[in-house]
């Protein structure tokens, strides 16, 4: 496993983001991660404002774009997209202190039931 700072750039759906990892060295990557260990029902909701996605909106909420990350990546799932564990504190940029007082995504979403655990295999 691997850790990196990252900066959230698109969130794709809820249990998948575009960042911007730095590798050190002045060298970033852009990369599509999927949160490991859960899944987000693809389950949609209409409103005045359109179609909503409840996990989705959550990260918008708690972790918008923009927001620098500290990322564990474990390895590439079947569709090619890399396992992430994803820790974030609201307004902060210093990894050292996001990694002294972290927030989880992945177990954030599972807590307010927005996401099923998910191990692999037929969801």
């Amino acid at each position: 496993m691997f850790q990196y700072e990252a900066k959230l750039l698109q969130i794709v759906d809820g249990d998948t983001l575009k960042l911007q990892i730095d590798l050190g060295f002045n060298v970033h990557i852009i990369e599509v991660v999927r949160l490991v260990r859960i899944n987000t029902p693809e389950t949609v909701h209409f409103s005045a404002r359109g179609i909503e996605d409840p996990a989705r909106r959550y990260i918008e909420e708690n972790c918008p774009v923009g927001t620098v990350l500290v990322v564990d990546i474990s390895r590439r799932e079947k569709y090619g997209r890399w396992l992430a564990e994803v820790r974030f504190l609201p307004g902060e940029v210093d990894r050292v202190k996001i990694l002294q007082n972290p927030r989880n995504l992945n177990d954030e979403l599972l807590r307010a039931g927005l996401a099923l655990p998910y191990a692999g295999g037929k969801r």
